[in-house]
C-alpha cells in the first residue's frame, strides 16, 4: 500500500446531495465488502478513481478517432 508521502490533500466543495450519495456508496462497500470499515472520504476516493479511468478511456477513444483517416467505404 502507498505511504502518505505519496498523496496530496485535494479539497471540492460539494452539494449535500453529493455528499449524501458518497454516504450510501460508503455503506454500501461497508455491507457488501466485510471488514473495509470504508469511510466518505475513502468512498470518494474510489469513485473519483473509477470516474477518472472511466474518462480516460473516453479521451483515448476520441483521440484515436479524431487521428485515423476515415476509412474508404
Amino acid at each position: 500500500m502507498a505511504n502518505s508521502a505519496e498523496f496530496e490533500i485535494f479539497n471540492v466543495r460539494l452539494p449535500l446531495g453529493t455528499l449524501q450519495r458518497i454516504h450510501r456508496y460508503r455503506d454500501h462497500l461497508n455491507r457488501t465488502q466485510p471488514g473495509i470499515e470504508a469511510t466518505a472520504s475513502t468512498a470518494g476516493r474510489m469513485l473519483l478513481f473509477r470516474a477518472l479511468e472511466q474518462v480516460e478511456k473516453e479521451i483515448a477513444v476520441d483521440a484515436k478517432t479524431k487521428r485515423s483517416p476515415p476509412t474508404p467505404k
